[in-house]
């Protein structure tokens, strides 16, 4: 969808929501598989922290379309997005990854605080 949107198909337009299913797609692959019993540790281990990396990566292709896009609305996450990302890198037990999350959170609320002209 991405891809076609920046080649210029406008009707393959992605926005805030379409984001935010694709990530909560990905968190509930993440606790189906903490959910597994018979499965290898190392093995879960690593799909949740692959998962949970594609739930920041999503949400920062969010963040630069948003601010390549003068700052379109219909791109803005929402609190809900950032809070299953948050909670996605906590199952991965990945304490850089929660730093950016605030991080990039708090310059996304600098960005709403900002005068409009």
């Amino acid at each position: 969808m991405i891809n076609r949107f920046l080649l210029g198909d406008f009707k393959c337009r992605p926005n805030a929501v379409a984001f935010t299913a694709t990530i909560k797609a990905h968190s509930a692959a993440i606790n189906a598989i903490s959910s597994l019993r018979n499965a290898d540790e190392t093995y879960k281990k690593e799909k949740i922290q692959s998962a949970a990396r594609r739930c920041e990566d999503l949400l920062q292709q969010l963040c630069l379309l948003r601010n390549g896009q003068g700052n379109d609305r219909s791109l803005q996450p929402t609190s809900v997005t950032f809070d299953l990302v948050l909670a996605a890198l906590e199952q991965a037990e990945d304490f850089d990854g929660i730093k950016r999350l605030q991080t990039l959170r708090s310059e996304e609320n600098d960005v709403e605080k900002a005068p409009k002209f």
